[in-house]
């Protein structure tokens, strides 16, 4: 399994109704998209989010569908939705879920986010763990 994590920066004239709509949205790439296993949106509550206050994160079965999202037709209209009402995307955060064994993680940040340090400074700041079946993300 891979996670792929987003953080969003909105602008500070969008509303979050407009918000709320679009990360519905996001969650119905699930339907369209083959390989999406889980999608969860929601606010950032973090006190260090940095101006990210919204992300979501999708599960998918394999690096494959992960590659085969991007330039989805469906995919392609959300991430400009996205785009529209955010000043600021962090993206290509992934997670690989290598073993079920309590406490093991390994990160994988993707090569081409422009905001790799950035991304790599917020994420070291949460903490990640699996339990047995389940990645729980904690401040």
């Amino acid at each position: 399994m891979i996670h792929h994590v987003v953080l969003l920066q909105p602008k500070a004239e969008v509303t979050e109704e407009e918000i709320t709509e679009i990360l519905s949205h996001v969650q119905g790439l699930q339907e369209s998209i083959p390989g999406i296993v889980e999608t969860r949106v929601g606010r950032n509550l973090s006190m260090n989010h940095q101006g990210y206050v919204y992300g979501f994160v999708m599960r998918f079965t394999d690096e494959e569908h992960l590659k085969a999202y991007a330039p989805h037709p469906v995919h392609q209209v959300v991430s400009q939705e996205l785009q529209n009402i955010c000043q600021s995307i962090i993206d290509s955060l992934h997670f690989f879920r290598v073993s079920l064994k309590e406490e093991e993680l390994v990160e994988s940040f993707s090569s081409n986010c422009p905001s790799f340090p950035l991304a790599k400074k917020l994420v070291c700041r949460v903490s990640l763990r699996l339990d047995a079946e389940n990645w729980i993300v904690s401040q």
